[in-house]
């Protein structure tokens, strides 16, 4: 009995020690959150170009679809340490970046509302990219 609670509590120890308690680790984190910039960029880059204003809806719906599906897996990686602040502001950016783009499906495209939603994309777009700088995600750099 004695040896299954020396067993248990050296378990415990080194699961808290060890980067355990349910947190990816950060090699993992960055596989797995590399991998979903990837994806977001191949699939982006099929995309065709879009010659009219419909096209061009058409493209950013798909976008909103790319983007939407990333925002989910970030959702669901739960990084450990460090990464969790970087993960979020991800998250958070992406998010906005998907509202954003909604907002810009239904706002005229030589609107200051247009404008403004460009400025703000802009900004979301520079805080993932130094959220992926922190937490040394290469592929998401390069979103």
């Amino acid at each position: 009995m004695r040896r299954l609670a020396a067993s248990a509590a050296l378990a415990a120890v080194c699961l808290a020690g060890c980067g355990g308690g349910g947190g990816l680790s950060a090699k993992d984190y960055r596989a797995k959150a590399d991998a979903i910039c990837t994806t977001i960029r191949s699939e982006r880059d099929r995309l065709p170009s879009a010659q009219d204003l419909e096209q061009l809806k058409a493209v950013a719906r798909s976008t909103i679809a790319i983007n939407t599906d990333a925002l989910r897996r970030f959702k669901a990686l739960k990084p450990s340490g460090d990464l969790k602040s970087p993960n979020d502001v991800i998250i958070t950016r992406l998010s906005q970046t998907v509202t954003l783009q909604q907002q810009a499906l239904k706002a005229d495209p030589k609107s200051k509302t247009m404008e403004n939603i460009n400025v703000q994309a802009g900004e979301a777009r520079a805080a993932m990219v130094a959220a992926a700088k922190q937490a040394k995600l290469v592929a998401c750099q390069k979103l």
